[in-house]
Formats: structure tokens, C-alpha cells, sequence
């Protein structure tokens, strides 16, 4: 059944990533116009909630081709308004901002970088035998550590190690055995990339220096105990290495996520658990 409050939820999430069709409906050119937004997106807020209705019309797509085809006449009843709840940044704006998420499609797995400078074309990771990797060919890859659910190790093409990527237990951020020229700075919102050599001429009495950040990480769950983030990578510098960069952004909602599985699997082994005990107390 398509409802009236069906109909509405499309043409909001219609409006609000500038999709303003209403007779000749396309896929491609809503997911265009769709990742042209997500890649706009002026605050992470903004974006998780562009992610969010990406989401909802890809897994209704083919309701939404009902609608079109039964209820077109109530769906053109409604007036494009423009955005009202996505803050779209103007072009000169986004340079330099991108958005990872694995929320688009239903897969887990399936990564994608939204950015004005990359054309806004979306950009999917490449994933085999547990290596996530950009470009098939491609400086990096990181991969899962084995022995912790809380780390992810960072290879060059030669699978030498270039960093370990760490969640604390408090889902912080941070690098160890750290071959980057690059040290992660946590602060309440993001973190903070800043020169290592920078940050190693520092006495213990020195503050850091705002302005020599050269790039911020944001990330953020789409929904409580969800499997789904997205994370914004801003970079203020020229010349950085964006693909090592967006490999730390992409790492924080990975880890995040295998760190939330673990724990839903450890809740489920402790409620079984216990709900043999009590059997067995019962039974004598």
C-alpha cells in the first residue's frame, strides 16, 4: 500500500537532495543528484541525515516506481520547497571536504567517498580477502587486526606496515607504531591531524598551535548501536596525502562497527549464558 505519508517521505527526501523530478523518474540521476548533495553537505549532522534518505529511497526504490506509475497525479500535488533541513554548502565551500559513509547501500562493506574533488562522482572502496583499499591501484590498504577487535593496521602496496589505527576504550581515535607523517590530536568533536615533526618539536610545556592543523576528522553512527557511519575528512593544506588521510576517516566508523558487533555478540553469549544458569538452578 502507498500512503499518503509514504508520499510525503519521498518528496521531502526528494527535495532535500535537489532531486525535483516528478513524471520521468531515473535512478542515475537521482543517485547524481543525490551524492552531488552528500558531497555539499555543509556540517556532519547535515550529511547524516543526506545518508539517511540516500538510504531509505534506494531500499524503496521500486515502491517509489509504484508510486510513480499509480500515484503520480498526488505526488506532483506537493511544491518543491528546496532544502529546509540539509544545509547545502556552495561549491567554492566544499573543496576540500569529504564524506565516507557505508550507509548507502544495504552491505555493510560497501564504502563510498563523496567529495566536489572528486568530481562528485562516488568513489567505492575496493574490498578483498579483508583489505580495504580506494583505488585498485592505490598507495594503501588497511585491513582488521587479528588479535583485536579494537585496531586496524594501515599497509602500503608492499604490505609493509605504516601505522596501527586504534578505538580506545572510550572511541577515541589515536595511531601506534606510527611511520606517518602525520599524529592524531583528540578533542571533544574531532580529531585533529597535525605534522608528527610538528607535534615532536613540542616540549611537554608547549601548547599546540590551531592554526598548524592541517586536517579534522569527524564521524558519527547514523542511528544508536548502528552498523552504519559516515565520517567527514576536511583538509586545510595543500600537498597532504589525501588517500592516507581518508583511510584514517574511514577507519573510525569500521572500528567502530566491529566493536559494536562484538559487544551485541558478547550481550547475546552473557544472556544465554544466564539464562542456562537459571534452567539449570530450577531444575535442582
Amino acid at each position: 500500500m502507498i500512503s499518503r505519508k509514504f508520499i510525503e517521505r519521498v518528496h521531502i527526501a526528494f527535495d532535500e537532495l535537489n532531486y525535483h523530478e516528478d513524471s520521468e523518474l531515473d535512478y542515475g540521476k537521482f543517485m547524481e543528484s543525490a551524492i552531488y548533495a552528500l558531497a555539499h553537505c555543509k556540517e556532519l549532522s547535515d550529511a547524516k541525515l543526506a545518508v539517511k534518505m540516500i538510504n531509505f529511497c534506494n531500499r524503496k526504490w521500486r515502491k517509489i516506481e509504484k508510486l510513480f506509475s499509480s500515484k503520480s497525479d498526488v505526488f506532483k500535488s506537493y511544491e518543491w520547497e528546496g532544502n529546509s533541513i540539509i544545509e547545502i554548502m556552495p561549491d567554492e565551500d566544499a573543496g576540500g571536504v569529504f564524506y565516507i559513509t557505508n550507509g548507502i547501500y544495504r552491505k555493510i562493506k560497501d564504502i563510498m567517498i563523496a567529495s566536489s574533488n572528486f568530481d562528485n562522482e562516488p568513489v567505492m572502496f575496493d574490498v578483498e580477502k579483508g583489505r580495504f583499499c580506494i583505488f585498485t591501484d592505490g598507495n594503501y590498504y588497511i585491513k582488521y587486526a587479528m588479535a583485536s577487535s579494537y585496531k586496524m593496521k594501515l599497509y602500503d602496496q608492499d604490505k609493509n606496515l605504516v601505522c596501527t589505527i586504534v578505538l580506545s576504550d572510550s572511541q577515541e581515535i589515536f595511531l601506534e607504531n606510527n611511520a606517518t607523517p602525520y599524529h592524531m590530536v583528540i578533542y571533544d568533536d574531532l580529531v585533529g591531524v597535525y605534522s608528527r615533526d610538528y607535534i615532536d618539536s613540542l616540549s611537554e610545556e608547549d601548547e599546540i598551535d590551531p592554526s598548524k592543523i592541517l586536517a579534522d576528522i569527524e564521524w558519527d553512527i547514523l542511528d544508536k548501536n548502528s552498523d552504519y557511519g559516515v565520517a567527514r575528512l576536511t583538509i586545510y593544506e595543500p600537498d597532504l596525502d589525501v588517500e592516507m588521510l581518508l583511510m584514517f576517516a574511514t577507519s573510525t566508523f569500521l572500528l567502530y562497527q566491529r566493536y559494536n558487533s562484538r559487544q551485541a555478540m558478547f550481550v547475546g553469549m552473557f544472556t544465554i549464558f544466564n539464562q542456562n544458569r537459571i534452567i539449570n538452578e530450577r531444575l535442582g
